[in-house]
Order: C-alpha cells, then structure tokens, then sequence
C-alpha cells in the first residue's frame, strides 16, 4: 500500500472511531490479511479496495487515482495482473480519467516489446469486454491499440479493426472503417475473416446494397466452415438475387441449399419460399405466408408485407383489421434506434400509405409516402425511393400545394 493510501485510510479509521478489527468487519477482510496489507507484507488488490472503499461508505473508484501505482511491481513495470484488473474495472464502470492515466503510461514505455506486451494485454481485456456484451465500453481500447501498436500488421490490429467496424458499420465512419477492416482481413485468424466477411454481408443488406450483398454473399459461402455462416450466405444471395434481376427458380434453388442445412435452415425455408412468390409478384399466396409467420417471435419482420399484399388484392378491410391486431408489434417497430428495425418501420408506413390513398383518405396516404421517400433517400436506400415515387405518380392529379411542394424537394 503506498503512504498516501495508507494515510487516507488512517485518517478514516480515525475519524470513525474505529479500530483494524471495525474495518475488518465492515470491510469482509480478515484481520490477518488487512494487517498484512498495512504493514506493506501484502500488495492491495484492487478488489480489496473495493472493499475498504465500500466500507467507509465512499464512492467506488474513490482512491483510483492513487491505485494507478500500485499497478507496478518492485521493476518499475507493470504488474499484468493487478494493471488487467484495474483497465478492466475503469473501462466497464467509465472511469475515464483514470483509464486515460494508466493508458498514457503504457504508450510512454520506451521498450518496443515491453510495450507490445502491455497492449496485447489491453486487447485481451478489450475482448473480454465485447465477449460480456459490453462492446461500446471495449470501443476506446480497441482504438487504443489501433493508433498505439508498434507493429500495425498483426491479429490484434486487424481484430480491433473489425470490432470497430462492427461497431460502427451502420454509421458515417462505417464505410471508411470498413476499407481497413478489408486491407487488414489477411492478417486476420480464420474465424475471424469469416465472421467478417459474415458481417460485412449483413452490413450491405441492412443498407439494401444488393451488388455488394451478392459480391460478399458468394465469398463467404466459399469460405464458411460454420454451417450457421453457410445458412446466411445462400439466404443473402436468394435476397439480393430477387431485387437484382435474377430468376424465381434461381432463388427457389438457393432457398433448397439452405433448408438441408438444419431444421432452422428449414424452417426460414418454409416462410422464405412464400417471401419469393410474393417480391415475384405472386401475392396470393400472402395468407400462406400469414399462417406461417403469425405465431412466431419475428412475426414482425412480416407486417409490411402482409399489408401491401392486401392492399395490392383490394383486401383493404383485411388490411385494416390486421394493422388494429399487430398494434403492440407496430409501435414496437416505432420505437427503436436499430436501424434494421427502423427499416422495416419505414416499410410499414410505406404499406399504410398506400392503404390511405386505397381509401380515399389521399391527403394522409400520399403525405406519408411521401414522407418515406424522403427519409430512404436520405439513407441512400435508392431502390426504395424509386418504389415510393412509382407509388405516388399514380396519384399526381390530387397533389394540392403542400404535396406538390414535398414532391419536388424529394426530387431535388
């Protein structure tokens, strides 16, 4: 314990009256090792004073500041154990100016291989953050270690690459993050290049990219050794080959590839077939589609389609009836900031617009598709922007100035 803990912690004692036994007791630490830890025969864990912290009824992280040197042992080097314990704690719990303290000293350490060793250690505790689920607190450590390691061209390096990517592929830096994550693939382990290109795959459908969808799609079938990775890489293809011009047949075939590969393979195989009879134009087959869907968890992902096809067929009192029925679900789809969520939001009030204009309630209908349009096209979904438009030419005639005005801005 250094001498300004160790004063600190005196002063406490004193200040509540107490005797090492009291803050043994309060702090669940046995006699025999706070003595140890006063007398300097023992080096204060963190977890220990976490205890002693709790125990004099102070905030934790309280004395983190003055934990920083006890993270180096008698050669003036970082101890791995007691420094992983306090970057792990200061990174999930957001003490930053503390995390920033112990970080500097390592980027100071003029020891090339003593340096690399300490952020390789920072990456190792990077991952067991992302691992726990706490990927935006793992964030400025995998950044860390992309500006600070000595040698760029390693696995850390490329790895931190694509959690930063993960992290932030549906945002402006997702697309300049991604050209790295592209160069840095090869220095990647095998799972990880193929989680990758999994990913990247996911990332351009969410943004409706189909080239790019059908581009990484057939990479990662090439190279998938999960059977899971297998299963999304012939589904993405079957998705970019409907918007891209391919054939029904050709993805009724890619959709019998991916159903032998498990039962849940199978299963999405079921209401996947129903999916492509209907993008091909067969929409009667929406209440097959219906019965399928209705039961599951992801029932949601159904709802704009099962609108449009009722409106499509002229079904509109169908169409109304199920919106009232799927109203917890809808107004789940409205409050999310996941972006795929957010989509299929769009995609709902696109379906109700047109409803709107089916019932002559045109001023609302055409508002909202209009509204859409605007918003996809801000998103750069461009083939959805044209499907708006499409849907709101058939109706030109009843524009009055507000519309009218709306129209052409979502043009300019």
């Amino acid at each position: 314990m250094n001498d300004c803990l160790f004063y600190t912690f005196t002063k406490l004692m004193k200040h509540n009256n107490w005797k090492m036994k009291d803050l043994s007791i309060k702090a669940e630490i046995h006699s025999t090792e706070l003595s140890k830890l006063f007398n300097n025969k023992k080096v204060l864990s963190l977890h220990y004073l976490d205890a002693i912290t709790k125990a004099f009824e102070l905030p934790e992280g309280a004395f983190y500041n003055e934990y920083v040197k006890l993270c180096f042992n008698e050669r003036n080097l970082l101890d791995k154990r007691r420094s992983s314990a306090f970057i792990y704690q200061c990174a999930k719990y957001g003490f930053n100016s503390e995390l920033s303290l112990i970080l500097s000293v390592i980027i100071k350490e003029k020891s090339v291989a003593i340096r690399t060793r300490y952020l390789k250690n920072v990456f190792s505790i990077a991952e067991k953050l992302f691992i726990e689920g706490k990927e935006k607190e793992a964030a400025p450590l995998y950044e860390f270690i992309i500006e600070h390691m000595p040698n760029s061209i390693n696995e850390e390096v490329a790895i931190s690459y694509f959690r930063k990517f993960y992290l932030t592929r549906l945002t402006s830096e997702g697309n300049i993050v991604l050209e790295r994550v592209l160069e840095y693939i090869s220095y990647m382990p095998t799972k990880f290049q193929e989680l990758t290109i999994l990913w990247i795959t996911a990332t351009y459908y969410s943004l409706k990219q189909w080239d790019e969808v059908l581009i990484y799609a057939k990479r990662l079938e090439e190279i998938a050794k999960i059977k899971d990775h297998l299963g999304r890489a012939l589904m993405y293809q079957a998705f970019a080959l409907t918007r891209l011009g391919g054939s029904l047949e050709e993805v009724l075939s890619l959709i019998d590839k991916y159903e032998k590969i498990n039962d849940y393979y199978a299963d999405l195989a079921v209401g996947n077939r129903y999916v492509a009879f209907i993008d091909f134009g067969n929409i009667n087959v929406v209440d097959s589609y219906y019965s399928w869907i209705c039961n599951r968890d992801d029932v949601h992902v159904g709802i704009p389609r099962i609108i449009e096809c009722y409106v499509k067929l002229g079904r509109l009192e169908d169409a109304e009836i199920f919106i009232e029925k799927y109203q917890v679900q809808i107004a789940q789809l409205s409050d999310t900031s996941n972006f795929h969520m957010k989509h299929l939001y769009m995609e709902y009030r696109y379906a109700v617009g047109l409803l709107k204009c089916k019932t002559n309630k045109l001023h609302e209908g055409l508002d909202a598709l209009l509204n859409v349009a605007s918003e996809v096209k801000n998103d750069k979904i461009y083939g959805d922007f044209q499907k708006c438009l499409l849907a709101i030419w058939d109706y030109r005639n009843f524009f009055d100035n507000e519309l009218e005005g709306k129209y052409i801005r979502a043009l300019s």
